[in-house]
Formats: C-alpha cells, sequence, structure tokens
C-alpha cells in the first residue's frame, strides 16, 4: 500500500504531536518539524506509510537522543491493558467460541496507536467489543488453515496490545497444545510498537518463541528483515498480522498465508479496503 497525500499531512503532524507529549523546548520542537516538513517533500510516493514514517522517528530519536522516545507512552500503554486482563479472562471463560472471543481482544488492543490521527479509549472498545461484528471476518478460513498446520506466525503491533495478544496466544495453547507459536516484534523501538523488550516484559515467551523481525519500520517491510527472520517467515505456514502498519505493508503482496487483524483508524485505509474507520477487520490477504 503505498503512501498517500493524507499519509504525509498524518506523520507530519505525528512528530508535532511527540514534540509536544516529549515537552521538547520551543527551538528544538521547531528544528524537528522544520527538518520532517523538508523531508516530507521528497518522500517516495511508491513506498509505503511505516517505510516512510521510519525516517522521521529516526530524526526525532536522534534530535533528542532518545533510543526510545516514546518508552513513556508504551509503558503507560501496557499499565492500562494489564486493568482489563481479568475481564477479558472472564468473558474468554464464559465464551462457547473461546478462539474467537481472544481475537476479538486481541483486536480491541489494536485501538492503542500513537500514530492513529483517530484515537479510541481502551476503556470504551473493551466494553463493546464483544459485541461488535467484524465488517470483514474470515475467521473460518483462519480456523480451518490452523486445524490442519502445527506453526503460526504472530506479527505485534503496538505497546499495550501485547497484553491481550498474550492472552490470545494462551488461549491457542489451551486449544491447540501441539501448536507452535512464534511471536514476532520490530527490530528496534519505533513509535509505540513493540519490540522483544516489550514482549518478554510481559512473558509472552512462556507461550510463544519471541523473535525480533528486525524491521526498524512500524509495519513489517520484509525487505528490511533479518535473513534469519525471512527464512522463518517464507516457511510460515500461516501468518496473523496485527495492526494496520502491518496491512499496509504486507497488504499488496496477496500472500494467502496472512491474516490482517486491525481495527480501521484512519481514511486512507479506510477507503482502500472500503469499511468505514472504527470497524475491524479480520481478512485474509
Amino acid at each position: 500500500m503505498n503512501i498517500t497525500n493524507d499519509c504525509i499531512e498524518c506523520i507530519k503532524d505525528q512528530i508535532n504531536k511527540a514534540c509536544n507529549t516529549l515537552g521538547l523546548n520551543e527551538n528544538l520542537k521547531k528544528e524537528i518539524n522544520l527538518e520532517v516538513l523538508k523531508k516530507s517533500k521528497t518522500f517516495d510516493l511508491k513506498k509505503s506509510p511505516p517505510f516512510v514514517a521510519k525516517e522521521v522517528y529516526e530524526l526525532l530519536a536522534e534530535k533528542t537522543q532518545l533510543i526510545d522516545p516514546l518508552e513513556k507512552i508504551k509503558q503507560e500503554s501496557i499499565k492500562e491493558a494489564l486493568i482489563f486482563v481479568p475481564f477479558v479472562e472472564d468473558k474468554i471463560s464464559e465464551s462457547s467460541d473461546k478462539l474467537f472471543t481472544a481475537i476479538k481482544a486481541a483486536v480491541a488492543g489494536n485501538v492503542i496507536d500513537f500514530a492513529s490521527k483517530e484515537q479510541f479509549t481502551l476503556e470504551n472498545e473493551i466494553k463493546k467489543i464483544f459485541d461488535k461484528d467484524f465488517a470483514i471476518n474470515d475467521f473460518k478460513l483462519f480456523l480451518k488453515i490452523l486445524e490442519n498446520n502445527n506453526e503460526l506466525l504472530i506479527l505485534s503491533d503496538n505497546a499495550g496490545e501485547n497484553v491481550f495478544d498474550k492472552i490470545l496466544i494462551k488461549t491457542l495453547k489451551s486449544l491447540y497444545p501441539k501448536l507452535s507459536i512464534t511471536y514476532a516484534t520490530r527490530g528496534k523501538a519505533i513509535i509505540n510498537d513493540i519490540t522483544v523488550k516489550e514482549a518478554l516484559q510481559i512473558g509472552i515467551d512462556k507461550y510463544a518463541k519471541v523473535v525480533s523481525s528486525g524491521v526498524p519500520t512500524p509495519g513489517l517491510e520484509l525487505d528490511l528483515a533479518s535473513d534469519e527472520f525471512k527464512s522463518l517467515y517464507h516457511q510460515s505456514p500461516l501468518i496473523l498480522a496485527k495492526g494496520m502498519g502491518n496491512f499496509e505493508c504486507l497488504e499488496d503482496t496477496k500472500d494467502k498465508r496472512i491474516f490482517f487483524l486491525f481495527k480501521v483508524k484512519c481514511n486512507v485505509v479506510s477507503k482502500h479496503i472500503k469499511e468505514d474507520v472504527g470497524e475491524i477487520i479480520f481478512k485474509r490477504a
């Protein structure tokens, strides 16, 4: 999915928002925003939004001298998500379709997205998600492939979501004890995305193999992944790709092993898939 002019404006707004969130002084904030504005005039319109975002977030890290500029935001998101674990676990326990309910919880967590222009509250999303239908629902296709394979690769997205991803993984392991699950993170800190650090922090490694994809982008730009991860990716019979960033990077592949799980949070993606902002999506590539 190629970047659009709307995406460029969104990326510029994201950096300004990040500068304000970090409480930068006016001179540094102006310097960063002017540099991003300059870069935006030469963005490659044949690249995906995550590919382009990489450059400006690296600039933010360099100018602020912070390896993980939004680390505080990530930790706050994880802390908030943990509050809802008992509620979600009760919903799954009471459900007649535990896997589908766990997937609903996992997509509810996708509202936690610093980069999204449209912002939703986790509390509201969790309260209504179990009664909300997917606008696109390929769950039955996913289940059919899952039941005929013993390996699953999950491509993670934002910090906070990892709390609900862990619940999904635990549910999968309880239903399919022989299933081998690999949980892939970003290769470095970028926006509020999950790295190996945040995956290990909440204990996902107790239920799945945690690996770094090696990508420095807020979405899986496969060309930028490590050789080790590329090998793992190409051998995986089934892939669950969470979040819009992974969708933006991978939807053009039309790879039928991939199922996208995300909430529509911007007009660009909304127009692309012909579903409204706010809808939840479980879509085969």
